[in-house]
């Protein structure tokens, strides 16, 4: 009698653990951030296999750029979408950024004025993106021109704030958290 308690007991403990973690992984699946902004410098001659990688365009064109992004969506506090004056059904973004991102913008758009940037979503090369100036280091509004699809503009403006949040991780309480997802 008592090995069969010992057996059961055993085998309920081993649901228990392997349950937690497939309940882990689910979590992880939730929480992993979704349409991610980068932009990266696009390298004319690679020589460092650690800081630059190939990356494949849509179209088959291959670059190389720096892995090390210049601007990321840790940066994005909120977007809206502007429909782009060049293409219909299509969108500019206006990203709200904080105050690190600004410093950023104005290191990045003065290094690399007239430049072509990698515009990254989810690590895969969306397009060429060549920066525009702030007007004031007070602005907090950047207008990144597209044009964006209205599925990948819309998954982004989505996002925008849960990643923020997730890059950002301040102290909160539990309710605020559920809240933000």
């Amino acid at each position: 009698m008592l090995k069969k308690i010992i057996l059961l007991c055993s085998i309920v403990s081993f649901l228990f653990i392997s349950g937690c973690e497939i309940l882990e992984d689910s979590a992880k699946e939730k929480q992993r951030p979704k349409y991610i902004l980068s932009i990266h410098q696009v390298i004319k001659y690679p020589r460092s296999k650690d800081l630059e990688q190939r990356i494949v365009a849509f179209d088959g064109t291959e670059y190389w750029i720096n892995t090390n992004q210049f601007f990321h969506s840790r940066h994005i506090e909120e977007v809206k979408l502007v429909p782009s004056k060049t293409r219909k059904d299509y969108y500019d973004l206006l990203l709200k950024i904080d105050y690190s991102g600004i410093v950023k913008w104005i290191q990045l758009s003065m290094h690399f004025r007239h430049k072509k940037l990698a515009l990254l979503v989810d690590g895969q090369f969306y397009s060429l993106y060549t920066p525009d100036q702030l007007a004031d280091e007070d602005d907090k509004w950047v207008l990144l021109t597209g044009p964006f699809d209205k599925i990948t503009a819309a998954g982004i403006q989505k996002y925008a704030h849960k990643n923020y949040i997730k890059f950002n991780p301040k102290e909160q309480s539990f309710m605020e958290m559920l809240n933000d997802f």
